[in-house]
């Protein structure tokens, strides 16, 4: 995240005046606005483009997000398919993504860093297809919190890729 987005983000909820999925929906606003300018030099901006937010479930013991993603030439193997290291990269972004739902300040405010990220992929998706990429929070402590990543190829729904995100939460503290 950049920090004129993080900026943004963190003001619209210093005082904590927005819901789970409103503070989601600001913070995924902010980025599709900044993502491809030239200033702004974040490495997932060239996925940006291709990467459409689906359903949100802010509520119960798991929030969740779900986006579609558009596999372009530029992110495929000589193959043809999907490169794991772009696979990688989505999962990456994309299930730090419900952290949001959950923030507040002090609590994965900068949505953490990655401790682990286990990808194991399954069957390729060829360029011009459509993935969809579920993302759940499976646990989520005050320093800990490990994500689940599925991505489907939309045509027949079969499962391409799976993932374990560990996080680690670098929020500093809040002052009372």
């Amino acid at each position: 995240m950049s920090e004129s987005t993080k900026q943004k983000f963190q003001g619209a909820n210093a005082e904590g005046d927005l819901t789970g999925e409103e503070r989601f929906r600001e913070f995924m606003k902010t980025y599709f606005e900044t993502a491809g300018r030239k200033e702004d030099h974040e490495w997932t901006n060239t996925l940006a483009p291709y990467l459409k937010l689906g359903p949100v479930t802010a509520s119960g013991p798991h929030p969740r997000v779900d986006f579609t993603f558009t596999v372009q030439p530029q992110h495929c193997n000589r193959l043809g398919n999907i490169h794991g290291g772009c696979i990688a990269t989505l999962f990456d972004f994309c299930t730090s993504c419900p952290l949001a739902l959950v923030s507040k300040p002090g609590f994965w405010m900068y949505l953490g860093v990655s401790r682990t990220l286990n990808v194991t992929y399954l069957r390729p998706a060829p360029s011009g297809s459509t993935v969809k990429i579920e993302c759940e929070i499976v646990q989520i402590g005050q320093r800990l919190a490990t994500i689940k990543g599925t991505m489907r190829r939309v045509e027949d729904d079969v499962i391409i890729a799976v993932c374990e995100h560990g996080k680690f939460n670098t929020d500093p503290a809040v002052k009372a």
